[in-house]
């Protein structure tokens, strides 16, 4: 057991001594107390006040601050630069605990809004630092009526990278649509969760002696794409799984320098029960699949029971202990371990939503709630919450006097159909189409776009909210193009998506032909072109320069030459000529897309 119960010490890469001030270990991992605040704050912080600076926003220590440094942990930024607003001057010996507090806040449950922040990134950040950035004692800075404006230029190192991530997604994402909590208890996906994560990964002896050899080992990326891993890679995993399916759990480790190993707690009924997917997996491994739950959702007394002397699963005091945790968590850890034969509970029921997909329109959603059970569950109440704008939804079945949370259920509110898309000003082109849109009232994270050719749709374009056109390139030139767009609201790594457009239907122009050559005879003139791909072409000629006056006649497609007879003898034409797309638009309107205009010719007609 004392190589199953070692933990993911930390890894820490020493820093170039030219590019940064200094590089600092995550301080969970150093078995010390974060002096500064709690583990979690008891209230959720106040909002950062926000200052304009030339075109750059600053923030003070507040929410906002605090999710912009979520924002780019979440997606593995190894460096960026956060805009710090402050009443007072920073010491440069003070800057690393700046830092420090802000990126505990940053990973603090009570701002935890998605499967992929709180105590997903808390374990996978190894160290951070700062660039140089020093006049004297001070951090540089700009000062502006009793504002400090500081850019701090912070680096992160993590134990996996962004694109490790999006394979962990891509497993997460497969493992998730495959639960169908319609025919499944709570009790029941828990346990799916426990064992598909037993039997996606082993434990990794090798990287438990060497882990700063082997970081991946302590990731989700090490439980769920690799298959090895250590401790710290079974809690995480087990944390984002649960997260993504709606159940509240928590990562939890005993002391980094003694018991030195990590697990999850997980909510039922209102209560909290202890679960160690690593050493149930030792079971498995040794094939002693009787024993593969012997630590899956029991007391904190029945979880130390094997322990040895350095104490394994003793919840670090330092942790552990605060306030937050106590009364959130600690406090509602049964006594008993959880009795998968208590048919009267919650968890041992089939829990339905009467809808899970709304499509957004302004107002709240409260799908009805389904409890079909084996025993008698009692009363209850429902509670909704973000159930009126598009993302993830949630139904939670509460005790009757709506003290604790018995169940949970997620459904999705899909953004509205958006109108059609059309033409931005000046955007045609040869080869490109720039097409524009509305951006809808409601929130959403980004848009799709997609084109029509070969036969069938295809995703040409993926842009972000604040985008409202998009110029799609490398098209054939007088061709017909059908256009699409909806929008989508992200939702920890997946995506969901609103209807589709009406369909924009438009033509790229014609190229440009060439005017090869202009003879006379006979009070006639005839012209000459290199042919393009087109509908026709519209030659024009006048006896003024300026074409005052001008008149047309037309050609077909396959044309090479014109002849304009009837002319005025010993007058000099001015010639020249251009292509025409004729098509067809999505409400059935005939329409025209012009080339532009050939070099213009003269001759003295006959």
């Amino acid at each position: 057991m004392l190589i199953i119960s070692s933990s993911a010490m930390p890894f820490y890469a020493l820093a170039n001594e030219n590019a940064v001030l200094e590089e600092r270990k995550n301080p969970f991992y150093e078995g010390k107390e974060i002096a500064f605040s709690t583990l979690d704050a008891l209230e959720t912080p106040a909002h950062s006040t926000i200052k304009l600076l030339g075109s750059q926003n600053y923030y003070s220590d507040g929410i906002e601050l605090y999710r912009i440094m979520r924002n780019n942990l979440v997606a593995r930024k190894t460096s960026f630069t956060l805009y710090y607003l402050s009443p007072r001057q920073i010491f440069i010996e003070n800057v690393l605990d700046k830092i420090e507090k802000i990126y505990v806040y940053a990973t603090d449950d009570t701002l935890s809004e998605s499967p992929t922040d709180g105590d997903y990134i808390r374990w996978v950040v190894s160290s951070y630092g700062i660039n140089k950035q020093s006049n004297g004692n001070y951090l540089d800075h700009e000062y502006k009526n009793g504002y400090y404006y500081y850019p701090l230029q912070l680096s992160f190192t993590y134990y996996d990278t962004a694109s490790e991530e999006k394979e962990v997604d891509k497993v997460v994402n497969s493992f998730v649509s495959s639960i169908d909590t319609d025919s499944l208890t709570d009790y029941e996906v828990i346990k799916k969760i426990h064992d598909f994560i037993c039997s996606k990964t082993t434990y990794d002896d090798d990287a438990a002696y060497d882990i700063e050899n082997s970081v991946k080992a302590a990731t989700a990326y090490g439980a769920l794409v690799t298959g090895k891993c250590v401790c710290q890679g079974y809690a995480v995993a087990f944390y984002r799984l649960c997260k993504e399916l709606g159940y509240n759990a928590r990562f939890v480790s005993s002391d980094p320098d003694w018991g030195c190993h990590a697990w999850n707690i997980v909510g039922l009924d209102g209560k909290y029960y202890f679960v160690d997917a690593t050493w149930d997996d030792a079971y498995i491994d040794e094939g002693e699949k009787d024993s593969a739950y012997t630590y899956f959702l029991v007391n904190y007394k029945n979880l130390r029971k094997d322990d040895t002397f350095i104490s394994e699963h003793v919840l670090d005091s330092d942790y552990y202990d605060e306030e937050y945790f106590m009364v959130n968590y600690r406090n509602k850890l049964d006594l008993n371990d959880y009795n998968k034969n208590n048919k009267n509970l919650f968890s041992q029921s089939i829990i339905t939503l009467s809808k899970k997909k709304y499509t957004y329109t302004g107002n709240s959603f409260t799908p009805a709630v389904n409890v079909t059970s084996k025993g008698s569950v009692g009363a209850y109440s429902v509670s909704y919450s973000n159930n009126k704008n598009p993302g993830m939804a949630s139904a939670d079945i509460m005790s009757e006097d709506g003290s604790a949370i018995l169940s949970h259920r997620n459904f999705v509110i899909v953004p509205k159909k958006m109108n059609a898309p059309s033409l931005k000003s000046g955007g045609r082109t040869t080869n490109s189409i720039n097409i524009k849109w509305n951006k809808p009232n409601e929130n959403i994270s980004g848009f799709s776009i997609e084109i029509y050719r070969y036969g069938k749709w295809n995703a040409v374009k993926t842009v972000s909210s604040s985008v409202t056109s998009a110029e799609i390139n490398s098209l054939s030139s007088a061709a017909t193009y059908k256009f699409r767009v909806r929008s989508f609201v992200n939702v920890s790594s997946r995506k969901y998506y609103g209807a589709y457009s009406d369909i924009y239907k438009t033509v790229t122009k014609p190229r440009k032909p060439t005017l090869l050559s202009v003879s006379t005879k006979s009070k006639s003139i005839t012209l000459k072109w290199k042919s393009v791909n087109c509908s026709g072409y519209e030659i024009q000629y006048s006896t003024y320069k300026s074409m005052k006056n001008a008149k047309s006649v037309t050609a077909s497609s396959t044309a090479k030459g014109k002849k304009i007879s009837n002319l005025k003898k010993g007058k000099r034409y001015y010639v020249r000529i251009r292509a025409v797309k004729n098509y067809t638009t999505a409400s059935g309107k005939s329409s025209k897309v012009y080339s532009a205009r050939s070099t213009m010719k003269n001759i003295v007609c006959k």
